[in-house]
Formats: structure tokens, C-alpha cells, sequence
């Protein structure tokens, strides 16, 4: 798919989404919490101040003859959204990052001002959210209102191949925006993560095109969820059209729990494209757990299937997303039914929470042996950093 112009597409979502934080920013400017929210009722209720009478002084002027002459006045429409419901889904959101054992830092001037910065940021963009959402509906309807998550995750690496620079830092962010007004279950999203790329990959080196569509997500049948999706993605400065479906199926086997999670895609330029991934988790003791992990990735646009093996050991701190990860994993592949050794690597992570559940650091120490390299050992460091705004963070395994 072409476009006459490389940033044609690029300009008309940037636009729009100014334009939309635009409207947010001149309402919320200098109001507290409660008053933005509210802010949000302001055209029903501007409607229905349009039904009372122009003057006061005449409403007492004539009461006695307004009392027998009175007609009964039109029913106003109901809002569509309650600002407490809201505000408590909100907070609700957020205390969940907020409590908790070993998470409450010791209060003072500077952890209240970055909890109500990090409130307040969350609050402003799900509020953008909803009112593009709520403009879809019409004055009467109901609406049911759901909280957006945020995701931002900074990454650097000193060290690796010799291909690669000394140093790298890359930005990965996803939104993903519920829209319950538009249609229950739909939700859009924009990131710039990889999808297609082997689960056990470096995530150094993968993709980080950014995209922008819609998933959704039903529950088909038993452990068993199957979303659709679709939008664009930026690749080399140009829009491409794409089709996904996952399908993700869980189920006990073997004193473990076993997930197949097939997932598919069709691109516009470079057509069809597949990856599997396989993974069986086994708890040893009440913290450590045991995954070993299958998967397998082939498209029109390569010649070649590319395949990975990795083993996991994993440590618990507390919850599913603090402690240790240690990590063995091979990536050969096929051409022409010869296989080829592309690369091995292993490392250690570990994970924490840096401030209360809504920032998280990583640090994971690393050694390769690349092809490219001739199989030597290439060591490397890896630093992340990831902040939540809403949600909960993602598991270790």
C-alpha cells in the first residue's frame, strides 16, 4: 500500500491528536481532580440550563399565577457519565500502585509530589481517552466507563556483538485505550513493540516500528482467548495496512501449566507471516518456578524458518513480577532443509520495584555467541527501566 506523500498519514494522526489534547488541556488547566472529571458533564448540563427560566426576579414576581399556570417541564436527559464512578475507578487503579507490603516509601515533601504527579498524569490521560470516547454516543445513552492503562519502558545495553555500537538506548511505549462507548470489548492501542519477533529474543533487537489499531478480544471457549486486530504500522517513514489474530490456550499437564500461543499477521507489503510459541511452567517450591519454551517463526518475505529453544529458572521476591530469572536460549534456523546455528546466549535478570508498584528497574548481565562472530563470547549489560500508569506490571516468566 502507497501514500502520495511519506508523511501524509503522519501528519493527520499528529494533528488529531493535538488537537484532542488541546480540548483536554484548556478544560483541566488549573482545576482540581473533581472539577475535571466534572468537566466532562458540562454539555448536559449546559443543555438543560437552557430549559430554565431567563430571570429570577420574575420567577417571584409571579409566583402565585406560576404555581396555577405551570406546565410540566420537558425531562432532561440523563448523563451519560457520573464523575464519582469515574473517580473512583481512577483511584481504585491507582491505590492498587500504591499499597502493599515493602512498596510505601517514607512519606515527605518529594514522594507526595511524585505521587501526585503520576496521579494526576493518569488521571488527565484517561479522561482524553473517554471524552473522544463519549463523543461517539448521543445525549441519552448510558455509558458504562472503563479505566486505559499506559506503559512507558526505557532500555539500555553497553557491550555485545561487534556489529553493534558500544552502547544503545531505546523508548518502548504502549497505550492501550479502552473505548466501552464505541463497542464493549474493543480497545485501541498504540506501541512501538514486536510482535513478530522470537519470544526470547534480546529485546535490544527488536523491532520498534510504531503501530496504532484496534484489538478485540473475546473468550472463545475453556482457557481459551482469541483477539482480533488491525491499524497501521510506520515502517522506513511509511505507513503499511495489517490484519493480526491470536489465539492463546492455557491448560494443566504434567504437574505444570502448558500454553500454546499461535499468532498471525498480514501486511500489505510483505504478506503473511506466522510465530508459534510453546511454553510449559512448573512450580519447584512456593517461589521458584521451571518454564521451558518452544517457538517458531516463518513469513512470505524470508526463505528461511527461524526457530528458539530457551530454558528458565525463576526466583520469586514477592508477587510474580520481583526476583530472579536466569536464562539459557539457542536460535538455529532452516534453509533448503540445512539447518544453521545462528546464536546462543545466557543471562541473568533481576527485577524490583524501584518506587511503589509503578516503577520498575531491571538489570541483566549477558553473554552471546554469534555467528557473526565466529561463536566467541560477546558480554554485555543490560539497564530498564519501566514506569506504569494504571494496570499492573508483567510477569517475570
Amino acid at each position: 500500500m502507497r501514500f502520495p506523500h511519506s508523511f501524509g498519514w503522519a501528519g493527520i494522526w499528529v494533528a488529531a491528536l493535538a488537537w484532542t489534547l488541546t480540548s483536554v488541556c484548556a478544560h483541566a488547566k488549573n482545576q482540581p481532580a473533581k472539577e475535571a472529571n466534572a468537566a466532562l458533564s458540562a454539555p448536559a448540563k449546559a443543555a438543560s440550563a437552557k430549559k430554565k427560566s431567563p430571570s429570577r426576579a420574575k420567577m417571584k414576581a409571579g409566583k402565585t399565577k406560576a404555581k396555577k399556570k405551570s406546565t410540566p417541564e420537558t425531562p432532561h436527559h440523563p448523563l451519560k457519565l457520573n464523575p464519582r464512578h469515574v473517580l473512583t475507578l481512577q483511584m481504585q487503579a491507582l491505590n492498587a500502585q500504591y499499597e502493599g507490603e515493602d512498596f510505601s516509601p517514607r512519606q515527605n515533601r518529594f514522594t507526595r509530589w511524585v505521587d501526585d504527579v503520576h496521579a494526576r498524569t493518569y488521571r488527565w490521560m484517561d479522561n482524553a481517552v473517554r471524552r473522544v470516547d463519549m463523543s461517539w454516543l448521543a445525549d441519552d445513552v448510558p455509558y458504562d466507563p472503563e479505566t486505559s492503562t499506559f506503559r512507558l519502558k526505557l532500555l539500555g545495553r553497553y557491550g555485545g556483538r561487534s556489529s553493534e555500537p558500544d552502547s544503545e538506548f531505546k523508548v518502548r511505549f504502549r497505550a492501550d485505550v479502552a473505548l466501552p462507548g464505541l463497542e464493549h470489548r474493543l480497545h485501541l492501542f498504540v506501541d512501538n513493540a514486536d510482535r513478530e519477533s522470537l519470544p526470547g529474543t534480546d529485546p535490544m533487537k527488536q523491532n520498534d516500528d510504531t503501530r496504532i489499531g484496534v484489538r478485540a478480544a473475546l473468550r472463545t471457549l475453556k482457557n481459551s482467548e482469541l483477539a482480533l486486530g488491525g491499524g497501521l504500522r510506520w515502517r522506513h517513514s511509511q505507513p503499511v495496512a495489517y490484519v493480526s489474530l491470536d489465539w492463546k490456550w492455557e491448560r494443566n499437564m504434567s504437574a505444570g501449566r502448558f500454553c500454546l500461543n499461535p499468532h498471525a499477521v498480514y501486511y500489505t507489503d510483505d504478506g503473511f507471516g506466522q510465530t508459534i510459541a510453546m511454553r510449559w511452567t512448573r512450580a519447584l517450591g512456593a517461589r521458584t518456578y521451571f518454564q521451558t519454551q518452544t517457538a517458531e517463526r516463518s513469513s512470505e518475505s524470508r526463505e528461511d524458518v527461524e526457530f528458539e529453544q530457551s530454558l528458565r529458572f525463576a526466583w520469586l521476591r514477592s508477587g510474580k513480577g520481583r526476583g530472579w530469572v536466569a536464562q539459557a536460549s539457542i536460535f538455529p534456523h532452516i534453509r533448503s532443509s540445512d539447518w544453521y546455528w545462528d546464536d546462543s546466549l545466557v543471562n541473568l535478570t533481576w527485577r524490583d520495584a524501584f518506587y511503589r508498584r509503578w516503577i520498575y528497574y531491571t538489570i541483566t548481565p549477558q553473554v552471546q555467541f554469534p555467528k557473526e562472530d565466529e561463536y566467541e563470547a560477546r558480554p554485555s549489560i543490560r539497564f530498564g527501566l519501566e514506569m506504569y500508569f494504571g494496570g499492573k506490571s508483567g510477569d517475570l516468566l
